[in-house]
């Protein structure tokens, strides 16, 4: 059974690839949707939270998202605090999920998982035999956010964060496949419905 990442820039599109191998019947794990469950109900983590960062990081539905906003985006050892004790809560889940294969086949379907920058989580990128990279070029990621309702200078400084975490040189040894999303969704269905046939 193939692993396959699934990653892109903001705005690029991975969600709307992903939703679509899911309509084909594919299983897709969403690490962001993964990560905001795991803060929801990991009692571990939010322990671990609280004590890094303090009770006012925490609601009782997950983190405090402007909390950790405005923290984050003002202080890149912040965010690498955060990371380091998020990813091995993930990476645990990620290894689940990948590994479920009730019925040992070999040729069992491919399993995704979608994630925003994957090449900061070396261990998951270890776990995966291909890397499929959506892309779009900048101008048209930042129409979409803006379309989406998001402020364009949130936009640009989110785009600039994320630049260059898809690199095809950040996952050394992995198959990468390089999906272009700038021609609408049926060039979108159409690449993806190649590489399937693969």
């Amino acid at each position: 059974m193939k692993r396959i990442g699934i990653t892109g820039t903001i705005g690029a599109g991975k969600s709307l690839a992903s939703s679509l191998l899911r309509e084909r019947g594919y299983d897709v794990l969403d690490a962001d949707s993964q990560v905001h469950e795991l803060y929801k109900n990991c009692k571990e983590l939010r322990a671990e939270l609280a004590e890094a960062f303090g009770p006012q990081s925490l609601t009782e539905s997950g983190v405090n998202r402007k909390f950790f906003a405005g923290l984050i985006f003002g202080d890149v050892h912040a965010r690498e605090r955060l990371e380091g004790i998020v990813y091995p809560h993930l990476t645990r889940a990620v290894r689940e999920f990948l590994d479920d294969n009730p019925n040992g086949a070999a040729n069992a379907q491919p399993r995704f998982l979608e994630a925003a920058i994957l090449s900061r989580v070396p261990e998951i990128v270890g776990m995966l035999d291909e890397i499929w990279v959506v892309d779009a070029p900048e101008a048209i990621r930042l129409q979409r956010l803006v379309a989406r309702g998001m402020e364009a200078e949130d936009a640009k400084r989110r785009i600039l964060d994320q630049a260059g975490v898809c690199d095809k040189a950040l996952f050394p040894g992995k198959k990468f496949r390089a999906i272009e999303n700038s021609e609408g969704i049926q060039d979108l269905e159409r690449q993806l419905d190649s590489l399937l046939s693969e």
